[in-house]
């Protein structure tokens, strides 16, 4: 039996890659709690990473993209973008690697990941700390982080922000 088989079809060589190449452990509910220890190698943005050829986008969240400003309550403009993933970046270097449970892949063929820097829940960091938004289209787990980040105007409620997805949607045109 190899490795497509164990896990099914949607998720695809890019977890067999995974498996391979990180110490994943594989429960008997599989897909979903396939995960293991990742290597960060490189920090995308404010919610993906790379593990070697993995990219890895952060389950639950969504941050401003390296290319998005924000504004400051005076009105100043800040690269809100570049600060998120500074903020990940920072988090991620406190750890040797991460501790990450698959939970989807995406239609850009990303591995979805719930990752813990140590016992610290990266997604909820980044959100709490006001660097990321709840990504409440895909998942609720955040939307507490962010109520508390808003009603303490951190990081991106300090000012005004266009949510990522909004941001993105206006570029396409």
């Amino acid at each position: 039996m190899n490795c497509i088989t164990i896990i099914g079809r949607r998720l695809g060589a890019a977890l067999c890659l995974l498996v391979i190449g990180a110490t994943a452990t594989v429960a008997d509910d599989l897909p979903w709690s396939l995960g293991g220890r990742v290597v960060v190698t490189a920090v995308s943005d404010g919610d993906t990473i790379r593990s070697g050829q993995l990219r890895i986008r952060l389950h639950g969240i969504d941050a401003p993209e390296r290319q998005q400003h924000c504004t400051t309550p005076e009105g100043a403009r800040w690269a809100c973008g570049n600060a998120a993933r500074d903020a990940l970046k920072t988090l991620v270097a406190s750890v040797a690697a991460l501790d990450c449970q698959i939970t989807d892949v995406d239609r850009y063929g990303r591995l979805i990941m719930r990752c813990f820097a140590g016992e610290v829940d990266v997604g909820a960091r980044l959100v709490r700390a006001g660097m990321a938004l709840a990504y409440r289209r895909y998942a609720d787990d955040y939307i507490a982080d962010e109520e508390a980040a808003r009603a303490a105007r951190l990081g991106l409620w300090a000012g005004q922000f266009d949510a990522p997805w909004d941001w993105r949607r206006s570029k396409q045109r």
